[in-house]
């Protein structure tokens, strides 16, 4: 038996419609270690390097917010960590329109379930303790809806034989779920922008990248 740690993260917005700002995907994407341990050791150490040459990171890495220079370190120390990348994008404008009708947590969730049930057994074996980490989201009341249906996915029909445990944790608090974004980054503007200079970083690493709606 083994923990094992899943870091979790989503990309694009939930709504439908055409705006500035919007996306033609919604992603989910998980990030799972060889060497846990190891990973986080370096995580840190990379940040005190950072603030060793005079960048402070209070609130941690985030890809968007994030300098090119910034991202570039960022970027070769995933690479060297190595970790399992597998990431899910739905093509909203190819829902059916009883999901649109359903709303945005319906979307949400069905994007997780098509995931985890992808993924969780690839990651972990019968008999394991796989920690779910993912970042709180939204208001009171929508944290709620989103972490009632993560449960539902993950725990209620999550893989036989696997204990599964949801950690709801801060971005800013794991480098984990940093980690998580900046791969999402990256994969979300190969699609929408056509290319991303840091992609080579991250495609090695994937280990599946589905697209059950079509690309």
């Amino acid at each position: 038996m083994a923990d094992v740690f899943m870091y979790a993260d989503e990309t694009g917005n939930l709504d439908y419609e055409d705006h500035d700002g919007s996306s033609q995907y919604f992603g989910v994407g998980t990030v799972v270690f060889a060497s846990h341990a190891l990973a986080i050791v370096k995580g840190e150490q990379l940040r005190a390097e950072v603030a060793a040459d005079g960048t402070s990171l209070p609130k941690g890495f985030h890809a968007k917010n994030d300098s090119y220079g910034l991202r570039k370190r960022v970027y070769a120390t995933v690479s060297e960590l190595a970790p399992r990348v597998d990431a899910t994008f739905l093509r909203k404008s190819n829902a059916y329109s009883h999901v649109r009708e359903a709303g945005q947590v319906r979307l949400f969730k069905l994007a997780w379930f098509l995931h985890f049930r992808t993924v969780a057994s690839l990651v972990c074996q019968p008999g394991d303790r796989l920690f779910v980490v993912v970042a709180t989201l939204g208001t009171k009341r929508r944290k709620s809806e989103f972490e009632a249906a993560l449960h539902d996915v993950c725990v209620t029909q999550g893989p036989p034989q696997r204990h599964v445990v949801l950690c709801h944790w801060n971005c800013e608090t794991s480098w984990g779920l940093q980690i998580a974004d900046y791969a999402l980054w990256s994969l979300q503007r190969s699609l929408e922008k056509g290319k991303d200079d840091f992609l080579p970083y991250i495609e090695p690493l994937l280990g599946s990248w589905n697209f059950p709606w079509a690309r």
